[in-house]
């Protein structure tokens, strides 16, 4: 295939490192290669995505305040009558799997940026990628000198869109765990609150 064959051609130009075999080949391989600090690239940004839990459960109670039906009520009308009919419940649990879905949504593209830069500093400074333009596999060294550095040529190099490259994707493969999580979780909170 064309893919493979110019993987090949650009590949035997340029001298590419050799993958990491495991977790120990790794760490040496970098402490030998970039020093021990380098074990803690990416630190700075990893902290600052605690707040993505925080901006995903804010999220969920605002969207749960406006959007969910008010429990006293559900309570007190499940007090004269069984839980409710399966559809009822059904139509509940789907308001709920919603409101998580776009709660890990809202915290996903929020905090992306923070990911992408982590994930910057954290890879090896020499990277094979695919060419946008012409679609040749190339070998590019990037070598970040802080965060501030990244973001400015993250900013420089590939402008706003950059500092969102695969959001829409990440936030599709996590979305669907979360609104599961969240049903649970109200599941979970019905049964210890219900009398």
């Amino acid at each position: 295939s064309q893919f493979a064959n110019n993987s090949k051609n650009h590949a035997s130009n340029a001298k590419v490192k050799p993958a990491y075999r495991g977790l120990i080949h790794a760490a040496c391989t970098i402490i030998k290669e970039e020093g021990f600090f380098a074990l803690y690239k990416g630190s700075i940004p990893a902290l600052m995505l605690v707040s993505h839990g925080g901006i995903q459960f804010v999220s969920y109670e605002f969207l749960k305040s406006r959007f969910a039906p008010n429990r006293k009520n559900i309570n007190n009308t499940n007090k004269t009558k069984a839980k409710g009919t399966i559809s009822e419940r059904l139509k509940d649990s789907l308001g709920y799997l919603v409101m998580g879905a776009t709660s890990k949504f809202i915290a996903s593209t929020t905090t992306y940026p923070l990911q992408v830069i982590k994930a910057r500093l954290q890879q090896r400074s020499q990277v094979v990628e695919m060419s946008e333009t012409t679609g040749e596999i190339i070998v590019t060294i990037r070598e970040y000198r802080g965060v501030s550095d990244c973001v400015a040529r993250i900013w420089k190099c590939e402008g706003v869109t950059g500092f969102f490259k695969g959001c829409v994707t990440n936030a599709l493969r996590v979305a669907p765990s979360a609104a599961i999580t969240f049903v649970v979780y109200e599941w979970v909170l019905d049964v210890l609150t219900t009398p």
